[in-house]
Formats: C-alpha cells, sequence, structure tokens
C-alpha cells in the first residue's frame, strides 16, 4: 500500500495483536497490488477473462464501483490506466496530450466491470483497476476488527496519515489528533476523538511541475482524466468507517467544497474538515467542541 504503518497498542496482549496486525495488512497487499504479479488485482488486471477473486478483492471492487456510481465517475476505481499515463505510478511523470487522455478514458468505464456468483470478476479487454484510494480505509477497518477480537481497549494506528483512535488514551481521555498544515509548519488543527478514523486526502504531499512550475497532483478527477484543480488544499473525513472516510475524503476532494458541502448535509454520517487554497477552513457543526485552531486562517466558516 505504498506506506509506512505506525502501530501503539496497549494492553497485555499488545505484542501479539501487533504481529497479527502485520500479518494482515501483509495478506491484504498481496491481494490489491498493482504491482505484484501474484496479486489477484495483477492477475484481475491482465486478463479479460472471468476470475475468481477473493471476498475481500470482490466487495472492495464491488463497493468502490458502487461509489462511483453515487459520484458519477469522478470518483473512478478504472482510472488506473490514466493515472499510469501520468508517472504516478511509475514516477516517470509527464502530461500527457488530450488526444492520449481521451483514447485512455475510453479505457475506464466502470459499468463494464462485471461481478458473477462466486466471486468471479471479470473486467472488459485493456480495463485495469486499482485501490488508491480505498485499500488504506479497507484496511484500517481490519485492523479494527482484530483490535475488538482480542481484546484491546486502546490504540493509536498511524497508516499513512490515516489515523485509527481506537477506543480512548489509557487515562480514559480523548486522542488529541493533529491535521497538518499544507501551507507549512507542523499541525493546522487538532481534533479530539475516540473511537474514530481521521483520513485525510490533500494534493501537498505527491505532487510533480512541469516545465512552467504548473503543479499536478495525485488526486483525479474521473471524468476529465487530469489532476484535480480546485479550491481545495486538503479534506479531513471522521467517522467510524475507515472504508467510508478513506473514499469521502478523496471523492469529496475531487468534487470540490461546494458539493462537498451539500453531500454531507444530505447524509451527515461523517465529519469534514476542509483546508482551502485562500487559508480559510470549512467544518461541520457538531466538530465544534473537539477542534482546537492552531494556525491564523484567513476566514472560518462552520457548516451546518
Amino acid at each position: 500500500m505504498n506506506t509506512f504503518v505506525s502501530v501503539q497498542t496497549f494492553g497485555e496482549n499488545s505484542k501479539n495483536v501487533n504481529q497479527k496486525i502485520k500479518a494482515r495488512l501483509s495478506e491484504l497487499e498481496s491481494l490489491f497490488s498493482t504491482t505484484d504479479s501474484s496479486s489477484e488485482i495483477y492477475k484481475l488486471n491482465h486478463s479479460s477473462e472471468k476470475i475468481q477473486v477473493s471476498s475481500e478483492t470482490y466487495s472492495l471492487l464491488s463497493y468502490s464501483v458502487k461509489m462511483a456510481e453515487i459520484f458519477n465517475g469522478h470518483f473512478n476505481p478504472a482510472l488506473f490506466p490514466v493515472i499510469r499515463e501520468w508517472g504516478f505510478t511509475t514516477g516517470n511523470y509527464h502530461v500527457p496530450s488530450q488526444e492520449k487522455i481521451n483514447f485512455l478514458l475510453k479505457k475506464t468505464d466502470f459499468s463494464q466491470i462485471q461481478f458473477f456468483d462466486d466471486n468471479f470478476v471479470q473486467l472488459q479487454d485493456s480495463m485495469s483497476v486499482d485501490f488508491g484510494s480505498v485499500a488504506k480505509g479497507f484496511a484500517s477497518d481490519e485492523i479494527v476488527k482484530i483490535l475488538s477480537e482480542n481484546n484491546i481497549l486502546s490504540a493509536l494506528i498511524d497508516f499513512g496519515g490515516n489515523i485509527i483512535a481506537f477506543g480512548e488514551k489509557p487515562d480514559s481521555s480523548f486522542w488529541r489528533i493533529g491535521i497538518k498544515n499544507p501551507f507549512g509548519g507542523e499541525i493546522s488543527l487538532a481534533v479530539k476523538v475516540k473511537n474514530q478514523m481521521v483520513i485525510t486526502s490533500g494534493g501537498y504531499e505527491r505532487f510533480f511541475t512541469d516545465e512552467n512550475q504548473k503543479k499536478y497532483i495525485h488526486i483525479f478527477d474521473g471524468k476529465t482524466g487530469f489532476p484535480v484543480e480546485n479550491e481545495i488544499e486538503s479534506v479531513t473525513i471522521i467517522c467510524e468507517n475507515g472504508l467510508y472516510a478513506d473514499t469521502l475524503s478523496t471523492a469529496l476532494f475531487i468534487i470540490g467544497s461546494e458539493n462537498a458541502v451539500s453531500f454531507w448535509r444530505e447524509r451527515k454520517d461523517f465529519q469534514m474538515i476542509i483546508l482551502q487554497k485562500d487559508g480559510s477552513i470549512l467544518y461541520t457543526s457538531p466538530l465544534e467542541s473537539q477542534i482546537e485552531i492552531l494556525s491564523e486562517f484567513s476566514e472560518i466558516c462552520v457548516i451546518d
């Protein structure tokens, strides 16, 4: 999953639990990797035949397609051919021609992914999928299962910026999670949580610049085939479900602040913090008692 994982568990069985977490993450990596030739996703991406996959791969792919439908293709698990062309999987960064992008977009129709009984899946010829926007969230929920099943009452997991605040701190207080300042400095705000995920997507860590110093980030709009360019610098989602939070942090980033706010008002089953390029911050009103502002913002907007 191309990241480091820091695991802190508290309890008599902590060392054993940590090893179980490590083993489970290795299992999931072996299923979801786009570069490991023995993984299920690799095999799926390199075949146009019907392939039987694990329940994990089947459920995560079907979930991703449903979320793509909800977000009208702006979030798209079948965008891998486009992302690869830009060089975000190889490090060979470049800006493709519009003609090339248009050609590749024809291979990203997620509605053409077919699901069958007994965990069989089939991709159309030349299609490729990846779980870059959902794998860590799925894995986060698997970690929580292990913690719950092994009587761990308190744990803090940093999964490449995806934070799992399991239970409460050993002293029975809230965990205090910092949100990175994308404009420099350590953290811009902190949020108090317990038994929740705090998952952030931003364009300030993985990007490249062209010869004119134009910046291209790693978050793509599935409709255009281009890296997202909007008013958002980062989106943080806070809720109990890691997969949902991971998906929303990317999808809401893509659709922009106004649409993200509308989406929250429709559902209200998660909380959200948006840092914008103009130095302003938006956050949902239930967070008011949990949030601590640590930087100067040009404007602070509480979303009701």
